[in-house]
């Protein structure tokens, strides 16, 4: 199953870093999240479609300085999901992202805007944030290969 794991920008380089991280909240397009969503006949497109855009509206949620939003994707086996997809990545291992997806630099400002309405907030309360929908509406994530990290976020 694919699994979309938002995370700091700082998060991130320590994983890369290091190889590995555990215990990590991720969003995949289980069972309860297709039904929460009413549409259990979604494809698999569209249903991690909307795993994704959690994760990204999760990563605003996140302490994080940086004017952009991380997600890393992969393919990992997890069990049980709640209702908006989240589920627990026990040990994610570097060489399993199979991308990430991060924003343009044109959303920093509607990035900043939305983390500063939801940063701590629970998903649930963050999905109908006026500035997280604004941000939704204006900018999608952007796929990368993992090798592209560098070229997203140069080290500073």
């Amino acid at each position: 199953m694919t699994v979309f794991v938002p995370l700091t920008l700082a998060d991130v380089r320590e994983l890369e870093a290091s190889g590995s991280a555990r215990d990590l909240v991720g969003y995949a397009a289980g069972p309860a999240l297709r039904q929460w969503l009413g549409e259990t006949r979604l494809d698999d497109e569209e249903a991690d479609y909307v795993a994704l855009n959690h994760a990204g509206i999760a990563a605003l949620t996140l302490e994080d300085s940086t004017p952009m939003r991380i997600v890393l994707a992969l393919d990992h086996d997890v069990s049980g999901d709640d209702e908006l997809g989240a589920v627990t990545v026990a040990l994610l291992e570097w060489a399993e992202v199979r991308s990430l997806f991060a924003d343009e630099a044109a959303a920093a400002t509607a990035v900043i805007a939305a983390r500063s309405a939801v940063r701590g907030l629970d998903l649930s309360v963050a999905l109908g944030d006026p500035a997280v929908e604004e941000l939704q509406e204006s900018y999608d994530l952007l796929w990368y290969a993992p090798e592209e990290l560098d070229a997203v976020a140069p080290s500073t």
